[in-house]
């Protein structure tokens, strides 16, 4: 071992300032989305005179489709950075959009319109610096230092629960207790502390450059944002009719081939559409495509677009995961409203809002990584048994469908009991089981896109990671809409959608073949 080897293991000194950063983000988030399912529900019967089964299925397709919106929107943040800007100039200014997001929040409380609002800025801040935080935490490591990036990936996640977790039981008090105008306001307050802290820790950070930069970046970042946006009919064109979502794609998608072209006629571009394109329009008879692209341009460019190909397929899959997760903030919470939520205490009867049930899912992840990483899996080790990333995605999802089976099972109890007669309490093993999944799943995917993504789209594929927590919100959003589906057949189905994910998961990971890839 050579001299320098002990200061390769120590973490950068930026380190800090970054998960600082990201735990007063994350409680301004949680804490903000803790009260808007309830909170929408309210406003939607009394400002729109809604009866409470339609108020219920607004708000909850209000709370996915913003989530959708939030974790689709990474990819143009991601876009902006890997390309143009910077990660770290990235997440600075779109943090500042994140922040007045919450003060439009605080002030608008009592209008949709102002709700609404509130919710597309931060869904613009929050999407947009989501995946280049993730991939600034990575780009602060070298090569060799490939034990602290697993670990320094936990305590990202851990810090993300920590805030999570403080947030969730406050700001449902707060909003019991002084309004929705100061629980708004709290949260906002918490990510303006955010920014400061990443501003303080500007001059400490590794700074992996924008490629290309320059006005070849600008036309790279415009023409990929256009390009993704064709799209755009799925998440930000609710209200228009088929064919004027169809106009905005088609007209999204002449203008950003218009660019790509006049891009690729300055330089040849190396991402992954420039690759395609090369592969399909000079293959020759006796080339594959990418013999072709890898004549056309280089071997590493060739490399690079089917690595992201590969994750792509992964990634689809997880896809339902989210779809599941993310309904313990709206029809768990919708569940636990109908039970009974007041206990007799050495102090008197306590109340538990529907909202603060979410708290355990962040303290079950403090308590489950450590005791994951400590403990589990080196015993699984010792046995000898095979840890994968992979391997434990696969285990995660299955673990989730179980999660659903629980969920289905109270909600059947529900059903056939008088209202409020089933404890909430019943609720603690879904949450132990989706929290389970949550950290074989979600922990190890950020690092598995982080370290398997080529070295110039980092960001990038972090922001497909993302959006495949966007296209499960979807999923949900549109069986929200679907009235006549009783909410026991409802787990039932994700419940079978899970199950079936999982199996062609474990299929895929069998045949996946990747490298780990850091910055140095």
């Amino acid at each position: 071992m050579t001299e320098s080897a002990p200061a390769v293991q120590r973490h950068p000194r930026g380190i800090g300032f970054i998960i600082g950063n990201e735990g007063c983000e994350r409680f301004s988030f949680y804490g903000m989305r803790a009260i808007l399912t309830e909170h929408m529900i309210s406003l939607y019967a009394q400002t729109a005179h809604l009866n409470a089964a339609d108020a219920k299925t607004a708000a909850t397709a209000d709370y996915h489709l913003f989530t959708a919106a939030a974790y689709a929107l990474p990819m143009i943040g991601a876009i902006l950075a890997d390309r143009l800007l910077g990660k770290y100039r990235t997440i600075f200014w779109l943090s500042l959009v994140y922040c007045l997001g919450h003060a439009v929040l605080a002030i608008g409380e009592e209008s949709i319109g102002g709700m609404h609002l509130g919710l597309a800025l931060i869904a613009v801040g929050s999407g947009g610096i989501k995946p280049c935080v993730s991939a600034f935490v990575g780009d602060q490591y070298r090569a060799g230092q490939e034990k602290l990036v697993e670990k320094i990936f936990q305590a990202f996640y851990f810090i993300i629960n920590f805030g999570s977790f403080f947030a969730t039981l406050l700001v449902p008090w707060l909003k019991v207790r002084f309004g929705p105008a100061v629980a708004f306001g709290i949260p906002g307050v918490l990510m303006g502390v955010a920014t400061f802290i990443l501003w303080l820790g500007r001059k400490r950070y590794n700074h992996a450059p924008p490629m290309p930069g320059g006005r070849l970046g600008l036309l790279d970042a415009a023409s990929s944002t256009l390009l993704f946006l064709s799209l755009g009919s799925l998440w930000f064109t609710g209200g228009l009719p088929w064919y004027g979502k169809l106009g905005v794609s088609l007209a999204c998608i002449a203008a950003g081939l218009t660019l790509f072209a006049w891009r690729a006629r300055i330089q040849p571009d190396r991402g992954v559409l420039s690759v395609l394109w090369q592969g399909l329009r000079h293959r020759e008879r006796d080339e594959t495509l990418w013999q072709t692209a890898e004549r056309r341009l280089d071997a590493a460019a060739v490399d690079g677009t089917r690595a992201v190909l590969r994750l792509l397929s992964v990634f689809a899959l997880v896809s339902v995961f989210w779809a599941l997760f993310d309904q313990r903030g709206s029809s768990w919470v919708v569940q636990a409203k109908d039970m009974l939520r007041t206990f007799e205490t050495p102090l008197g009867p306590l109340t538990v809002q529907a909202s603060q049930i979410n708290a355990l899912n962040p303290l079950f992840v403090m308590l489950l990584i450590p005791l994951m990483a400590g403990v589990l899996l080196p015993a699984w080790r010792r046995l000898g048994g095979r840890v994968t990333p992979l391997g434990k995605m696969t285990a995660g999802m299955a673990i989730s469908a179980l999660s659903f089976v629980a969920i289905a099972l109270i909600q059947r109890q529900i059903d056939v009991s008088a209202r409020e007669s089933v404890s909430v309490l019943w609720q603690v093993l879904p949450f132990v089981l989706i929290t389970l999944g949550e950290v074989l799943v979600s922990v190890t995917g950020l690092e598995f896109a982080y370290t398997q993504a080529p070295r110039a789209m980092k960001s990038t594929v972090v922001g497909l990671w993302s959006l495949s927590v966007s296209v499960g919100n979807l999923l949900v959003a549109a069986l929200a809409g679907l009235k006549s589906l009783p909410p026991e057949r409802f787990f039932w189905v994700f419940a079978a959608l899970m199950a079936l994910s999982a199996v062609l998961f474990a299929w895929r990971a069998r045949s996946f073949r990747g490298q780990v890839v850091l910055q140095g």
